[in-house]
């Protein structure tokens, strides 16, 4: 699909109304703008951690500075996707009705590095608490958009069905998220703090 942004403004928006792919239009606090608002704000702040893993002055590794770029690009890369789904309002398509995740390149990509994060770290008792490091922070902040953005695609898909695929990513997105920001607590040989209830205060 070719894109051509001509203008930065329209003036066609000023009344608090915007078109969907197609050129339904729709208000700008409905379900389906917020859904794919949500989206970008992810795809933003995902390249927030990229950028800090990539910076000259507080680049962590060479290792994690590669596997972040990489990894993150191409997540970036599928929310467009999943944003050009979220800003039409369309039929189901035909996939809809037998799609499993398993079979789906996209979230066997996240379950694959999943899987091998995981070998570097041990399970943990208790809520992790960010903050031990920069970049361990600012991929917790990703989680949680990421989280809010379930959660208004799960409200959206209860008032319209929608792409399975879509809600499936989101869901192992965050996972991988989690999973990504341990894997930076091992790689650094940083502490994680945890949050093991009242019980569990000195």
């Amino acid at each position: 699909m070719s894109i051509h942004i001509h203008r930065i403004y329209t003036r066609a928006g000023d009344g608090g109304e915007t078109a969907l792919a197609g050129g339904v239009k729709v208000s700008k606090s409905s379900l389906e703008v917020e859904s794919y608002g949500e989206s970008d704000e992810l795809i933003s702040y995902l390249g927030v951690v990229r950028a800090v893993a990539n910076d000259p002055s507080s680049r962590p590794s060479d290792e994690i500075a590669a596997e972040t770029d990489e990894v993150f690009l191409k997540i970036q890369n599928t929310l467009y996707e999943a944003g050009a789904v979220l800003a039409a309002r369309t039929p189901l398509s035909p996939e809809a009705a037998t799609y499993e995740a398993a079979q789906d390149p996209r979230i066997s990509f996240l379950e694959n590095r999943i899987d091998q994060y995981r070998e570097l770290f041990d399970a943990i008792d208790g809520f992790t608490i960010p903050g031990d490091c920069v970049l361990n922070a600012h991929a917790h902040v990703a989680r949680t958009i990421c989280r809010r953005w379930e959660r208004v695609l799960v409200r959206r898909h209860e008032a319209a069905p929608l792409e399975p695929w879509v809600l499936a990513y989101a869901n192992r997105l965050s996972d991988y998220l989690f999973a990504y920001t341990r894997w930076i607590t091992a790689k650094l040989s940083t502490q994680e703090k945890l949050w093991k209830g009242r019980s569990g205060e000195g």
